[in-house]
């Protein structure tokens, strides 16, 4: 049914595999790989027994001296539902850091009728090197409001602790804190991570309580503002201007989102943060993340989720239900900050004659003025699916491996300092007839079912806090047989949903 419990939500979010013994939590060495927590939009690594080699090979000529940069060479079309792998070209010292595949849910559609094809665009980061990570930033936005008394503030505090005492970070790192219930107090401003930083961030922490209302923009206004002030501050960061640009940056929001003072409604609030990220951000010359963390089985779960997957910046939101939860959510959420491979990925898309791209289902995403989808940051073995569906028109003869889309994805390869691009174009067989008994493309039906059934939450979510909730009910049940009778039905995605 509708119960939004932590149990119900562990069912779709939580990360196995990650245990927490009380010690030291070493973020760098013993994190397993990262899986998004609180986002349907995010999916685990999958294996694929298929698999064929492209290499990486650098670009010629018009290429400026001086910035290396890595594409795709030219390879003969992967077929529906493989992988191909990314290795070091053995004749160059070209080493390749970004994956990017294609696939559909057909291989063949008939040339005598138009057709609409689901398709699917892979991206994958490599594994992160033993190479030094790029330094973080973190602004702790703190709620101190009357409403996080008594356990929420417990777990709160919690939280921070294990943040500033116990997450890995050193002295190349920094940590503001921001206070916030009627009034927002900027507590530290950015301090490196050092023994002395850590006790003056504690200190702060241990002394933080339950104050009046709740101004949660104001907050997250000024935790952004602090990256904001900072860029135009060189001596606060004592670093070069490419170092400055290459930090790690992310504001993480710790609430019950019950906002009831400066800016309440959600949709106005989201627009605000947004615009301060996105002038932060420019400034900088690098992504903002915003991660919300919701205390409490009455937080605001609709606000905190729209604020993170709003953000446009690989933002996440997290549901904190006990301490249990704490180590879960900073192992995602730091694990990945910890490891991050690329920056200011984006994927753009160009379909060939006579296609129309119908629709890219990329609602946790932005799109920049070319219309690219701005991915953020990739973390290390970082997976992201982006399914796009095609209209293609009848042919007035069959043809074999017909391309209908090009796709190209641009990072900042931070291990290498220097750009990457891969690209990739996914082609499609068109004979007289449709064939009959087509391989199914079981890795595109989980990522269809996880998108389908995100969609079907939100909105009998919304059903119910309206007081529909029959009608709410039966859309689960709808979206659950849906996955029943799916082709992926017996894979682990598909059935866990």
């Amino acid at each position: 049914g509708l119960d939004r419990s932590a149990t119900a939500r562990r069912l779709l979010t939580s990360r196995p595999g990650v245990y927490w013994t009380g010690g030291p939590w070493d973020w760098t060495a013993a994190l397993s790989p990262r899986l998004a927590m609180g986002n349907l939009f995010s999916r685990p690594r999958s294996q694929s027994v298929d698999q064929r080699d492209v290499r990486l090979q650098p670009v010629a000529a018009a290429t400026p001296v001086g910035v290396p940069v890595a594409t795709i060479a030219t390879v003969p079309p992967i077929p529906t539902g493989t992988v191909a792998i990314l290795q070091r070209d053995p004749a160059s010292d070209v080493v390749a850091e970004l994956l990017l595949t294609a696939s559909s849910e057909k291989e063949a559609l008939s040339c005598k009728t138009a057709h609409k094809l689901l398709s699917m665009l892979s991206i994958k980061a490599p594994a992160a090197p033993d190479a030094k990570r790029p330094a973080i930033d973190l602004v702790a936005c703190i709620d101190k409001s009357g409403s996080m008394n008594g356990e929420k503030m417990s777990l709160m505090k919690q939280t921070l602790e294990l943040l500033v005492n116990r997450t890995g970070l050193n002295s190349q790192d920094r940590i503001a804190l921001v206070t916030f219930d009627a009034t927002v107090n900027l507590a530290l401003p950015l301090e490196s991570m050092t023994s002395s930083g850590r006790m003056n961030a504690s200190s702060i922490v241990k002394k933080v309580t339950p104050g009046s209302t709740t101004n949660l923009s104001g907050g997250a206004l000024k935790a952004i503002d602090v990256f904001h002030a900072s860029a135009g501050h060189r001596s606060l960061l004592k670093t070069s201007k490419d170092d400055k640009s290459s930090r790690t940056r992310a504001v993480m929001l710790f609430t019950d989102g019950l906002a009831n003072e400066g800016i309440r409604d959600t949709a106005k609030l989201v627009s605000a943060v947004n615009g301060a990220l996105s002038s932060a951000s420019a400034k900088l010359g690098g992504p903002i993340s915003l991660f919300t963390f919701g205390f409490g089985r009455d937080h605001d779960e609709n606000c905190l989720r729209a604020l993170a997957t709003g953000s446009g910046a690989s933002g996440l939101y997290y549901h904190v239900a006990n301490a249990d939860d704490i180590p879960n959510a900073f192992a995602d959420c730091l694990g990945g900050l910890t490891s991050i491979v690329a920056q200011n990925a984006t994927l753009s898309f160009k379909v060939q004659q006579g296609v129309t791209l119908s629709r890219v289902f990329d609602s946790t995403y932005k799109r920049d003025a070319q219309g690219a989808i701005c991915l953020g940051d990739l973390f290390s073995e970082d997976s992201k699916d982006i399914l796009v569906e095609l209209a293609l028109p009848a042919l007035p003869s069959q043809m074999d491996a017909v391309p209908v889309l090009h796709a190209t994805l641009r990072a900042f390869n931070v291990v290498r300092n220097s750009p990457d691009v891969a690209e990739v174009t996914l082609e499609i067989s068109r004979p007289q007839e449709t064939p009959a008994n087509q391989p199914v493309n079981t890795a595109l039906d989980e990522q269809r079912n996880r998108i389908e059934t995100a969609e079907a939450m939100e909105e009998a979510a919304r059903m119910a806090d309206k007081g529909h909730l029959e009608a709410g009910r039966n859309m689960l049940r709808n979206a659950q047989r849906k996955i029943t009778d799916s082709a992926s039905a017996n894979c682990a995605l598909s059935a866990n949903l």
